[in-house]
């Protein structure tokens, strides 16, 4: 009687702290949305100014990304665009986006979701969504995508 008692207090609590573990297929709907082609992203990803080191602002919604990732391993490849303004040298904005990109993946790497699911690409300021010369443009133009490359079967 006493070894089964024992062996119940041991086994709890492995459960429950694997079930603080588990991923829902759900995405966090206040942080994003899994469309067809794309993650979308309710918040922008910050940065440091002119470096690839992630805001601590932006962890929760990186979370919410790896959560989502971890939960539909239908998701096969994604593609994490980095993008700048055209401000700075073309050179330094292709550099910090590719560091950014691959600042993002390693945090979703290091959160549970497989290095081969990701492609970590930074685009600098080649495709901009506004070519207006003003902030509210520069704005649009910095932004992580979060691109559906390739899905496979059902989870």
């Amino acid at each position: 009687m006493r070894l089964a008692a024992v062996l119940v207090l041991v086994l709890v609590p492995l459960v429950v702290v694997r079930a603080s573990f588990a991923d829902t297929a759900a995405p966090d709907p206040r942080r994003l949305a899994v469309q067809a082609d794309r993650i979308a992203l309710f918040d922008p990803i910050a940065f440091e100014a002119g470096k690839a080191a992630i805001k601590p602002t932006s962890l929760p919604l990186l979370e919410a990304v790896a959560a989502t990732l971890r939960g539909n391993p239908q998701l096969g490849l994604v593609e994490i665009g980095v993008h700048s303004d055209e401000r700075g040298a073309e050179a330094f904005n292709a550099r910090v986006t590719a560091a950014r990109a691959a600042a993002i993946k390693q945090y979703l790497v290091d959160h549970g979701v497989a290095a081969d699911r990701l492609r970590a690409t930074g685009y600098g300021e080649t495709r901009p969504l506004c070519t207006e010369h003003d902030e509210a443009c520069w704005s649009k133009n910095r932004r992580v995508e979060l691109l559906i490359v390739r899905r496979t079967g059902s989870p």
